[in-house]
């Protein structure tokens, strides 16, 4: 069985543009409890206030361990009279991951110390920390750079935890350079060495082998893993544990302890995600949006006919979902499988889904793009298949920039039937003047719509050789409260296409979901 330590509050912390609240940290042990992990690090009380502000508090996790970081004791000072190393020792938290130097130059080169003393400060930390009653998880820092220098010293390092009663010895490859055959050989070495102790492993990504490297480390005798969610960590990262849990539990049948929900995989990481304010790649394994997305035609066909086709999990497993994308490359079971919720009665042989095809492709020749853009798609067939337009025309529209003072007033003209309503408004920014107004005039024809509201807003330069002249796509998510829609507008005028794309964002809400009202 695996026990998991996750160090995305500490280690994953050092990732470039990230940086975390306590209440952020607190959030992420609650959620990494919810998920199942064993162990959480939530920082350094020694080195932060606030990691220590928030190591005082009540931390009601049902199955995680929450622990605290710090280093051994400074050269030739008592652990008693070193300040960083006591508050860590008095922070009441009874796990503590503990860091030493495994590597013989780091001893010498940035400890600046002998090596007898550096074993001497390991021993006399871990026996300090146990006497005072912690559980105590020691992390040999560079270790497999260290072995490789002088393997005897650095086994030594870790006797010396051991000996003075570390529960749990952590080989990091503090660097990210090793590679799989070494750590598993050098791990099975750890093992046969210390057999009665739990052997853990601490992986960075610099040469992209951390998921590598420790399923070798696994291999070799490690049950105690370390990493963080999403593969947070400085430089290139650490290990992604959102990427190793299924792999291990789905693909190898190796439990885990305590058990994961693993369910809930795919909405905690994207949780945590936004907690630390980044975009989660959209091709990340398992939790990714893209990770069960089919774009192909034979793909899509495949697996709308066979899961196994093109999924070698059922995307539900980990809590994420199948995407069928829209492209040029659709097939015929795609397009009907998108279009059948709305449109019941059409079927493949429908010669009108051929034109809903044609269409498709020219559209996305001239710079459109449906696959993030389901609303659109589904206007243009309902145009196709029954000759439907909007329920309203606009007359005509038009901007004025008040760049001195941040905002931007626009007027619109609305025609429903023999009506027509015009409407001023002033907004942050040309987009948000025409979307301010065009709802008023669209409102006072259609109340409903108030409860609509433009919710995202990206553009896509899509011919970034063209510089000035280039045509851009712009793809506008809207909601209503209880539904979540895009829509997409494309033009060489950033306004038009944005404009374009908040008149389909009203027309699906008018055309595809008054039915539901």
């Amino acid at each position: 069985m695996i026990e998991l330590l996750d160090t995305t509050c500490r280690d994953g912390q050092q990732h470039a543009e990230i940086s975390f609240s306590s209440l952020d940290k607190y959030h992420i042990l609650m959620q990494l409890d919810r998920l199942g992990l064993a162990f959480v690090e939530l920082g350094a009380p020694g080195f932060n206030l606030k990691d220590r502000e928030l190591m005082t508090k009540p931390l009601s996790t049902t199955v995680t361990r929450p622990c605290a970081f710090g280093a051994t004791r400074r050269k030739d000072t008592a652990p008693e009279q070193d300040e960083a190393f006591r508050t860590l020792i008095d922070c009441p938290v009874y796990d503590v991951v503990l860091v030493g130097k495994s590597s013989i130059a780091h001893v010498r080169e940035v400890l600046k110390t002998t090596a007898e003393e550096n074993l001497k400060m390991i021993a006399s930390s871990v026996r300090y920390a146990v006497q005072k009653g912690k559980r105590v998880i020691f992390d040999a820092e560079h270790f497999f750079d260290g072995y490789r220098l002088d393997p005897d010293y650095a086994v030594a390092t870790l006797a010396a935890a051991r000996e003075n009663g570390a529960r749990r010895l952590v080989l990091c490859d503090t660097n990210g350079g090793a590679f799989p055959e070494t750590v598993k050989s050098v791990t099975k070495e750890v093992k046969n060495r210390f057999p009665d102790a739990v052997i853990g492993v601490h992986c960075h990504n610099d040469n992209g082998l951390a998921l590598a490297n420790t399923l070798a480390a696994i291999e070799g005798g490690a049950t105690h893993v370390q990493g963080t969610l999403l593969g947070f960590g400085e430089r290139c990262g650490n290990l992604n544990l959102s990427t190793l849990i299924p792999l291990l539990t789905l693909g190898m049948g190796i439990e885990l302890t305590p058990e994961v929900r693993l369910g809930e995989l795919t909405p905690i990481a994207r949780g945590i995600a936004e907690i630390a304010n980044v975009n989660l790649p959209d091709n990340m394994p398992y939790v990714g949006r893209a990770a069960f997305a089919h774009k192909a035609g034979m793909h899509a066909d495949g697996v709308l006919k066979d899961r196994q086709t093109f999924e070698f999990i059922d995307p539900a497993l980990v809590g994420n979902a199948r995407r069928l994308l829209l492209s040029d490359a659709a097939g015929k079971h795609l397009l009907l499988n998108k279009l059948q919720p709305y449109f019941p009665t059409l079927t493949k042989d429908d010669p009108a889904l051929d034109s809903v095809a044609a269409a498709l492709k020219e559209r996305e020749s001239n710079g459109y793009s449906y696959e993030g853009a389901e609303a659109s798609f589904v206007l243009l067939a309902n145009r196709i298949l029954h000759g439907k337009n909007a329920p309203y025309d606009v007359v005509n529209y038009s901007l004025h920039d008040n760049s001195e003072e941040g905002e931007a007033s626009a007027q619109v003209s609305v025609r429903v039937g023999s009506a027509i309503k015009t409407a001023t408004a002033r907004g942050l920014g040309p987009v948000h003047a025409l979307d301010i107004t065009l709802r008023k005039c669209l409102v006072s024809f259609y109340p409903f719509l108030n409860a609509c509201n433009l919710i995202d807003y990206k553009v896509r330069v899509v011919n970034p050789s063209s510089a000035t002249g280039a045509v851009v796509r712009v793809l506008i998510t809207s909601s209503d409260g209880k539904h979540i829609w895009q829509t997409v507008g494309v033009s060489p005028d950033i306004i038009r296409a944005s404009f374009d794309a908040l008149t389909e964002s009203y027309d699906y809400a008018l055309t595809m979901l008054t039915n539901e009202r």
